[in-house]
């Protein structure tokens, strides 16, 4: 597995817009405050414009049809959006670009020589071939599948000091991760979000998601047992402590206590040592560790 790390203008301005809409569960509110602080509060013309390109994404979430795809994948977006909208969304999109621009210079100025840093850095201990080989020959035998060889595009984008996040809505090919302005210090903790997110992107679908969905019969109670075991991996779980150093998570979830995650993670490292697949007995003991 080889990351390639980008810094793209147009998708962090996209990332600056998307998260201050607030369109979605998971767009951080403390960015929003970090740069409301940094480069003015928004007036009422901008959370006008926001409010229409929520309500446009309430229509076009997370998956096939997501809009924040081609600002990161295309060098002309609007073009390919053009085509993706009715003309009234698509006008209103591009005025929320114009209406932020001045806001989001001001911001990139100072987030551009962060992100560049983290690239280089990125670059540099990203791709160990030794620890890739070693993860992803763990999480083959874990997902049941055979992952060969491969180039996972990492986008860079803005965060905050305290909080860091990933994501994998773009396509099969890429990652988002939050990083700007979280210390390079902690560069092992990120190098466990991109795992946590490269699982979500390659390795989750082909066979274990579809079983942990079989035996739920509930998509909202798969995604959760989902998330929960691979951060069970990554980035302070399991395989997060063993490479990176990471220290050991002490929930894995919000609907997670502590000694649950204990029992959690202590099941997963039987999993992980004996290289064996995650099967159905690992999902009931998950599931009814946490009495869903």
């Amino acid at each position: 597995m080889r990351f390639l790390f980008t810094v793209n203008k147009l998708a962090n301005f996209y990332f600056f817009i998307q998260n201050l809409s607030e369109w979605h569960f998971s767009n951080r509110k403390d960015y929003n405050v970090l740069w409301c602080n940094k480069v003015g509060e928004l007036s009422l013309k901008e959370k006008d414009v926001l409010q229409q390109l929520k309500e446009i994404h309430s229509r076009h979430s997370f998956g096939k049809s997501y809009l924040g795809k081609y600002f990161f994948l295309k060098q002309d977006p609007w073009m390919n959006l053009g085509r993706e909208l009715p003309e009234e969304d698509f006008k209103k999109i591009k005025d929320v670009f114009y209406v932020l621009e001045g806001k989001f210079d001001l911001l990139w100025n100072e987030e551009l020589p962060l992100l560049k840093r983290w690239e280089k850095e990125l670059q540099i201990k990203a791709n160990d071939p030794l620890i890739s080989k070693y993860v992803i020959d763990i999480l083959n035998a874990l997902f049941n599948i055979k992952v060969a060889k491969s180039k996972i595009g990492v986008y860079l984008l803005f965060s905050s000091e305290e909080h860091t996040g990933g994501g994998a809505n773009i396509n099969k090919k890429n990652v988002t991760i939050e990083v700007s302005r979280y210390p390079v210090e902690n560069i092992e903790h990120v190098l466990g979000i991109i795992w946590h997110e490269t699982i979500h992107l390659r390795f989750q679908n082909k066979h274990f998601f579809s079983l942990v969905l079989k035996q739920t019969h509930d998509r909202k109670k798969a995604n959760l047992i989902n998330e929960i075991v691979i951060s069970s991996l990554f980035p302070r779980g399991i395989l997060g402590v063993r490479i990176f150093k990471n220290k050991p998570a002490h929930k894995l979830a919000e609907e997670v206590d502590s000694i649950q995650t204990i029992k959690i993670l202590n099941l997963t490292k039987e999993y992980v040592d004996k290289k064996k697949s995650l099967d159905k007995n690992y999902i009931e003991s998950i599931t009814k560790l946490l009495k869903l």
